[in-house]
Parts: structure tokens; C-alpha cells; sequence
């Protein structure tokens, strides 16, 4: 499954200050073709007796090389009286007429729907996993969405890491580091449909007085110090803060998104 619009923007809007309340609950709905971005774009189901079903996720866990979450109980729909078509995809709505879409995907096999063929989803059929530069504690923020969990809006900082956080890395110190706040601009939709946000203003790191260490890795983290990361991005080449050195950070030249 992918995050749509709604979903992305949201996330996104947590590195501004914005939270992103939870809906209380969340529906499964079928349709004739792809909904797209906002949902707007597809055929739902619209048999006599055909309604959205409530569907409850599971905790987010280990999935496919990522952090995931999928259905924890059998979903039946309404039978219908007559044959309705092929359901190529379903969304995840937040509410059951109208609402929000959160995620959608293709089924992996089409699934034809003829009278009296009430449409059925087995406990874990329904799936969403995230992977890629979002942290695992993020990850889980996110997913929890599903389950009802609302986030905070945070005021994010850039840190330097040797070594990913989530790996046994250190972030580096010495006299005068500290980490970088950094501000975001509006989400923006890009010709892959996917929403990106980057920093607004450049940003400068103190001159160190003394070496801090390898950069080789940066963190978004939730906080100036402690907190948890949110994004994780492995940097090209490895960089030695010595003394006297000033990193600095570009307008633009964080770029963060989800898909």
C-alpha cells in the first residue's frame, strides 16, 4: 500500500509544529480502479447493501524489511444481490462515508465480485509497511495513526552522526556542538506524486574549538538535545569536524518525504 495525500501531508507537517491527530477509527473500501492521491480518482463499490468496514490493525512490528501493520481480524463485506465487477483496489479511509483517504493499493490478484459473492479479507491480508529514511520510532508514530495514536508536532533539529543512531552511532561533540534547528516549508507535491518538505533557511553549525569527530551520517531529531530521531540519512562521503571547521546547511539541501 501507499500513503496518499492526506497521510503524507500530515507526517510531514509534524517537522512544522503541526500535530497530526489519529481518527478514532479507520475503514476498508473497495473499488473499481486505482483512487489516487486523494481518493478522488476512483470507483468505490456501490452495490445494494455495500458499506465501508471497520478495520483494526495490529501493533507495528517487522515486515519486509521495514516496520509494519495489517488487519487482525476477517473482514467480510455485504453480499451482493447482483454481480458487481473487479475490485482492483481498496482504500483506508477515516472515515465510513466521505472522509479522508490514508492509504491505498492494488490488490495482488484482482478480485471479481459475482452475486452472491460477498467480497472477504483474512486476517492479515490487508498490509502497510513503511521503509526507507524514516526512523523506526517514527515508522511506528506513523503507523500507530491507523490504531488511533495521535503525534505531536516537534521543533526539529539536524545533528551530526558517526554512525546511524539506530545502529550503535555517536552523535559527535566537542566544545561548542550543538545541534541546528531547522524550518520547513509547506509541503509540495512533486511529478511523482509524492510530497516533499526542505528547509527554508540556511543554517550553520558553531565553529568547533576542538575536533568533533566523522560526520558520515545526519539525524532530524525531535528535540535540541535528547528527543528521538525522525528522519536518518547516510551522507556520501565521510567528513572530519576539525577544528576550526563550520558545517553548514544550504537552503533546500534537506529534503524529506513520504511514500
Amino acid at each position: 500500500m501507499y500513503a496518499c495525500n492526506y497521510l503524507e501531508t500530515g507526517f510531514l507537517n509534524i517537522l512544522r509544529g503541526t500535530a497530526f491527530t489519529a481518527p478514532s477509527r479507520c475503514w476498508l473500501a473497495l473499488y473499481l480502479n486505482d483512487p489516487g492521491e486523494t481518493g478522488a480518482a476512483g470507483t468505490e463499490a456501490a452495490y445494494s447493501g455495500y458499506k465501508r468496514m471497520a478495520i483494526t490493525f495490529s501493533a507495528p512490528a517487522s515486515m519486509n524489511s521495514g516496520i509494519g501493520i495489517q488487519n487482525l481480524s476477517e473482514i467480510t463485506f455485504a453480499t451482493p444481490a447482483d454481480a458487481v465487477g473487479t475490485i482492483t483496489h481498496i482504500g483506508i479511509l477515516d472515515s465510513q462515508t466521505g472522509g479522508n483517504m490514508l492509504a491505498r493499493g492494488e490488490l495482488t490478484e484482482p478480485l471479481m465480485i459475482g452475486a452472491n459473492q460477498p467480497p472477504v479479507f483474512l486476517v492479515g491480508d490487508v498490509m502497510f509497511y513503511l521503509t526507507g529514511e524514516i526512523s523506526n520510532a517514527y515508522k511506528t508514530r506513523l503507523l500507530n495513526i491507523f490504531r488511533g495514536q495521535s503525534i505531536s508536532g516537534v521543533t526539529p533539529h539536524h545533528s551530526l552522526w558517526n554512525g546511524s543512531p539506530e545502529a550503535g552511532g555517536a552523535e559527535l561533540s566537542g566544545d561548542n556542538y550543538a545541534r541546528c534547528r531547522l524550518t520547513f516549508s509547506a509541503p509540495a507535491e512533486q511529478a511523482s506524486g509524492q510530497l516533499l518538505i526542505q528547509n527554508s533557511l540556511a543554517v550553520s553549525y558553531n565553529r568547533p574549538s576542538t575536533e568533533w569527530g566523522v560526520w558520515n551520517w545526519s539525524a532530524i531529531y525531535s528535540a535540541a538535545t535528547g528527543g528521538e530521531p525522525i528522519f536518518i540519512q547516510q551522507r556520501s562521503e565521510d567528513v572530519v569536524i576539525k577544528r576550526g571547521y563550520m558545517p553548514a546547511i544550504a537552503a533546500g539541501a534537506v529534503k524529506l518525504g513520504l511514500n
